[in-house]
């Protein structure tokens, strides 16, 4: 039986390389052969003053070990209680019948494998309880192989019996057996049997495309994907590259060979001497030693440790260990495959498939594969095992060969609730057109995490060279290689999956508002929020998570050591400071010093730290506040001094420290997003003194200069624009100049040179329109032809939603979407005065009127759907072509209500205004006001006669200013004021998109006159 399961093989060569790692010796001293002396540290340290005291660690092994030191608090004093252990059953896969159809349909063939799984299910609750990783391990291999035994017992004797093989799955008590009908009707029949399943065979679906791209390495030679999630900042900062961390992946194999990748293999016991057994398992092919059957398992294992040596960096946990077992070959995995590799995982074996030591289980499992569907629970069975071991899990997403998958598409396994499920982004933090989003056919939120995955550059198989491969497969193993690096920083969290989910997925960059998935097929599903269904959580950074996980003891000092070496029955001395110039005032402070050896799982060596320092009548107090300088709320931020105190503010921005009197001190406030501001101050001994910190938002602020810039062109010259921009702010801006095209000039009521008038009311012979609710009308006749681009029009059709097309819509009535033009609602030419979904079913009027100056659209106090809220707009089409909006009771319109104003033509837009955020092409927000009245006058096109010639690009330094130059040209006689609104869209958060006018007339006008007779029915 055939299933499509999604892995990618899409592969573009290039040859990269970078540094190596030495592998780990094959033995070594765990935490439990080393001492300490003395076995704790204590002393009195003068506030202001530092002292430092020796430690002396002592190895009693023979065997050489690495020692990784860090700091820690002491853990809460709670009271000594019983914790229930939780009920967590291995779950039966899930198929309407006892006997799988597909398996009936195979058997009517004869022989084939299948599947016999079990009705009593082992229990995994108590595991969750076992903090040593041995332990954790062994307990889960214990009682997952006891159950099988026990409960499989009566089966397995009427098999041997019968001389029938079988292989037993333990992980999720089930057999693989060959047999015909008469075997299947007989297992079936059995009480202790629950389904028989057919060993389906999984086809690969066709790869996600890629093109050619290059690693885009940063100045520091990182790939741009490692750098965009911090890897390379964990390694530079804080030393952590993944040591005493094993991770693996089941997939197509590993090349172990391949130079970026032989050093970290578990199995390389140096001198070029390999051992496979526990590193390698391979029910494919039973190769002896690591092989690929393509490429796809050599890339993913590399996007995890790859070291290459010479070129930029592309391995997430380069210091990290690896194994690998292949259940696939190039084209197909076959159920009986996934899951005994999924079973050796939690206890690699030897070899011959003998002496399981689950101590050697991975840290990590990376698995690059899915379905082609979700809601597929066949291999939650193991997936439940291997939490309850504490391997922390990370499947791909799944990639869908259809670009911009609709809501739900999200793959099985990685829509699971225990494992952590990855889509594919691309170098702009947009997520892949090939990525599959959630929900869950549960409703559940999935993905849980987005990373790097279109054009990543790791290890191939050929020639042991580097490729580019794209999907959510090359995704996943950045959150795989994330983990190493946090386990690695933070060993406490080794098996601890809730504690690990909660700090990625809180420390990711949160991601919303894509307009590619803000329409109506993804209404289910719009990033609107966080977590959200297409972004998860959002895009990993493992740097963050890194910072949020380390614990930093500011007053107890570690010499800096990368990690020192202790060779067998050897000792070293290691200085430890304790510094009172790092605390906020006279106590008793206690820490504790873990210190580790090569096994990160094994419980470390504590060694509990106290320092006093004693309170002085010289001391003196500063204290104040933290503020905003535009509102003056308080702020949330921290206080730091010179010497390394580190205090946050309070809910009221207040702060307190004590300092040895007469001691110049020199504080900084430093909140988030607002510019840190520095004190100095000497107080005096025995005092009290206040100092306040005032802080400025921290931004780009755009000025344009001049916003109206009237410019005059003589016959068949052109003439230099200058358009100053200042930065007002207190950070560099960027921006860029954008020309839109603009058929119409657009003259506001609020702006100089605007139009006069206002709103009218509709006469008594109006007619009414009694649309529903998203509803649309027949054909209205104008009485006149209405000139619009280019072509006439006698016929409008309206819209309640504030739409004035010129053709049919599609259906009579449909539910609103919001969309800046073009719109989703008709492809038709249209005039737009607002695009909302208005609710005129509850209340309101829609009416159309004849009057001396054109005819008169109005939407009269309509309610917006959902709320009290009501707006009034109206729309005049006067016989020249001129078009006005006017607007009466619009205040309470916001940006969530994410109206548009503009017009549609056959083949083009204008966008005047927009709510809805398009991070592809921004466009100016909505400004609308009681009695604003906009006239859209029929002109040149401002693209035919204004260009950029200069600094249409470019960044401001913070409180510069630069001159942006443009060229207007003369295209013919002028008889009326030509308009461009000149679109600046910056990196100011308070206005991304701005704009300039540019009013342009003839000067020396042209020696002859175009007449043009227009003829009206």
């Amino acid at each position: 039986m055939k299933r499509t399961s999604l892995i990618i093989f899409t592969l573009i060569v290039g040859v990269l390389s970078w540094f190596t790692f030495t592998p780990p010796p094959s033995t070594h001293a765990d935490a439990s052969h080393l001492n300490a002396t003395p076995a704790s540290l204590s002393a009195t340290v003068e506030l202001g003053d530092t002292t430092t005291v020796n430690l002396t660690i002592t190895n009693t092994d023979s065997n050489a070990t690495t020692l990784y030191l860090h700091t820690g608090y002491p853990p809460p004093v709670v009271p000594a209680m019983m914790m229930a252990s939780p009920h967590v059953p291995v779950p039966l896969p899930q198929q309407h019948e006892r006997v799988d159809p597909d398996l009936q349909a195979a058997l009517r063939d004869g022989k084939t494998r299948f599947l016999v799984f079990f009705a009593d299910r082992p229990d995994l609750g108590p595991a969750f309880l076992i903090r040593d990783w041995e332990e954790r391990g062994e307990y889960v291999y214990r009682t997952l192989t006891a159950h099988a035994e026990r409960s499989q017992r009566a089966v397995r004797a009427m098999l041997d019996a019968a001389g029938v093989r079988y292989q037993p799955l333990w992980i999720v008590n089930a057999l693989l057996v060959e047999g015909d009908a008469t075997l299947a009707n007989a297992l079936a029949a059995h009480t202790d049997v629950a389904l028989l399943m057919a060993d389906h065979q999984l086809q690969m679906a066709p790869p996600a495309t890629t093109t050619a791209v290059s690693c885009s390495a940063t100045s520091n030679n990182v790939c741009w994907n490692i750098a965009r999630i911090g890897a390379d900042r964990v390694w530079r900062e804080f030393g952590v590259t993944g040591s005493g961390i094993t991770v693996a992946n089941i997939d197509s194999g590993v090349q172990y060979t391949h130079p970026a990748l032989v050093n970290q293999y578990r199995g390389n016991l140096g001198s070029n001497t390999f051992d496979h057994n526990y590193n390698w398992f391979d029910p494919v092919g039973n190769q002896p030693a690591p092989v690929d059957a393509g490429t796809h398992g050599t890339h993913v294992m590399g996007t995890m440790v790859a070291s290459p040596l010479g070129e930029p960096a592309m391995g997430v946990a380069p210091g990290a260990r690896w194994i690998t077992a292949r259940a696939c070959s190039s084209v197909t995995c076959n159920d009986s495959d996934i899951i005994a590799a999924a079973q050796w995982m939690l206890a690699p074996t030897d070899l011959a498939g003998n002496n399981a030591r689950p101590s050697l289980r991975p840290h990590i499992l990376n698995n690059s594969w899915s379905f082609d569907s979700g809601g597929n629970p066949v291999y939650s069975g193991y997936a439940t095992a291997w939490q309850a071991a504490g391997i922390f899990v990370v499947f791909a997403a799944g990639n869908t060969s259809s670009n911009f998958t609709t809501c739900g598409s999200v793959a099985s396994p990685g829509d699971y609730s225990n494992v952590v499920a990855v889509g594919a982004t691309d170098q702009n933090d947009l997520l892949s057109y090939f990525s599959r989003i959630g929900p869950t056919t549960d409703g559940r939120i999935k993905p849980d995490l987005v990373a790097p995955g279109q054009g990543i550059v790791s290890t191939v198989t050929a020639s042991n060279t580097y490729g580019a491969l794209s999907g959510t497969s090359m995704a996943a193993p950045h959150v795989a290689g994330a983990v190493a690096l946090l386990w690695s920083a933070k060993p406490q969290l080794i098996g601890d999956y809730d504690a690990t989910y909660a700090l990625l997925t809180g420390t990711a960059l949160p991601l919303t508002g894509d307009s590619r998935y803000m329409d109506a097929n993804h209404s289910a599903c719009r990033p609107d929020t966080v977590p959200n269904n297409i972004y998860g959580y959002g895009r990993l950074d493992i740097f963050n998570a890194v910072a949020a996980a380390r614990v930093t003891v500011p007053w107890l000092v570690l010499l800096e050591w990368s990690s020192p070496s202790l060779v067998s029955y050897g000792n070293i001395v290691i200085p430890i400071t304790l510094d009172a110039r790092r605390v906020a005032g006279p106590g008793v402070y206690t820490a504790r010093i873990l210190i580790y050896g090569d096994n990160l799982t094994d419980p470390p060596l504590v060694v509990p730290v106290t320092m006093t320092v004693p309170s002085r009548p010289s001391h003196a107090t500063i204290s104040g506040t933290v503020t905003d300088s535009e509102t003056g709320y308080p702020l949330r931020g921290v206080i730091t001094t010179t010497n390394g105190v580190t205090l946050n503010t309070n809910a009221t921005g207040g702060y307190s420290l004590t300092v040895p009197g007469g001691v110049a001190q020199q504080l900084t406030a430093t909140v988030s997003n607002f510019a840190s501001q520095q004190q100095a101050i000497t107080p005096d001994p025995g005092s009290t003194v206040t100092l306040n910190f005032v802080l400025d938002p921290l931004r780009p602020e755009l000025t344009v200069v001049q916003d109206l810039i009237t410019a005059t062109v003589d016959f068949n010259q052109t003439t230099p624009i200058t358009l100053p921009l200042r930065n007002d702010g207190n950070m560099p801006l960027s921006y860029t100049l954008r020309i839109d095209s603009e058929p119409y000039g657009v003259w506001r009521s609020d702006e100089s040179g605007g139009p006069a008038g206002g709103w009218i009311d509709p006469p008594f012979d109006a007619q009414i329109l009694n649309l529903f609710d998203d509803d649309n009308s027949s054909a209205i006749d104008l009485g006149f032809d209405f000139p619009f681009a280019n072509t006439y029009y006698r016929n409008i059709y309206i819209s309640a939603n504030g739409i004035i097309a010129f053709a049919p819509f599609a259906s009579s009535s449909g539910y609103f979407t919001p969309s800046c033009m073009p719109l989703v609602a008709t492809t038709a030419p249209v005039i737009v005065p607002l695009h909302v979904d208005f609710n005129s079913a509850q209340g309101g009027q829609i009416s159309v009127a004849r009057i001396s100056s054109g005819v008169l659209i109005t939407w009269d106090n309509v309610p917006l759907f959902g709320t009290t809220r009501t707006l009034s707009v109206q729309a005049l089409l006067q016989p020249d072509g001129t078009i006005r909006f006017h607007y009466r009771n619009v205040a309470s319109l916001t940006k969530n209500d994410m109206g548009a104003v503009g017009l549609q033509f056959a083949n083009g837009s204008q966008i005047i205004a927009c709510d809805i955020e398009r991070i592809d092409q921004p466009q100016p927000p909505l400004k609308l006001s009681d009695g604003l009245v906009i006239e859209l006058r029929p002109q040149v096109d401002p693209q035919a006669w204004l260009s950029i010639s200069h600094a249409g690009s470019a960044a401001i330094a913070a409180g510069s200013q630069t001159n942006a130059q443009l060229t207007a040209r003369w295209i013919g006689p002028l008889y009326t004021t030509q308009q461009a609104r000149v679109r600046i869209i910056s990196n100011d958060p308070r206005q991304p998109v701005t704009e300039a006018r540019i009013h342009l007339n003839e000067g020396v006008p042209a020696p002859y006159r175009v007449l043009l007779v227009q003829i009206f029915r």
